[in-house]
């Protein structure tokens, strides 16, 4: 199994666009806010904040990340998961933790990623992913929709 990450290019946008509608929907049962993503096209557009990444398990793409500096917490950030999405014919094998590690190994710095009360999966999978990848300084902050986790890579 060979997880590796390539940054999205304009041509990719349909086929992100595609697995991004798939996220939302699933997303709503978890208290998302319906299928509409207005940051969908800064990422193309802001380069230097924003990094739409391909998540592929030998050479077929099956999930995405997207990645920026915004701080969920407030108190300020290098990076962050925005969104994170292994395909659900993926599931269950691996996939996803090591491409949460690939994404989080990818860039030095302090992270932040946020995880809504309500997702249950993303409870269980986010903190094994931090363990996995030795996250340091690790801090979890409770916000009014679910939470925050703070830390450093590299």
């Amino acid at each position: 199994m060979r997880i590796d990450l390539k940054l999205a290019l304009a041509t990719h946008k349909p086929h992100l666009r595609s697995l991004l509608s798939d996220y939302l929907i699933e997303f709503e049962h978890y208290g998302g806010s319906g299928t509409d993503y207005p940051y969908f096209d800064a990422y193309w557009e802001q380069p230097d904040h924003r990094w739409p990444l391909l998540i592929l398990l030998n050479d077929r793409c099956v999930g995405f990340a997207f990645v920026n500096t915004w701080s969920p917490s407030g108190r300020g950030t290098d990076f962050a998961i925005a969104e994170f999405y292994i395909a659900p014919d993926t599931r269950r094998r691996g996939i996803g933790l090591e491409a949460a590690k690939t994404v989080l190994n990818s860039r030095s710095g302090q992270w932040e990623l946020s995880i809504m009360e309500r997702n249950a999966p993303a409870q269980k999978f986010w903190p094994r992913v931090l363990d996995a990848v030795g996250a340091g300084g690790l801090e979890t902050v409770v916000s009014d929709d679910g939470t925050i986790y703070r830390f450093r890579m590299g």
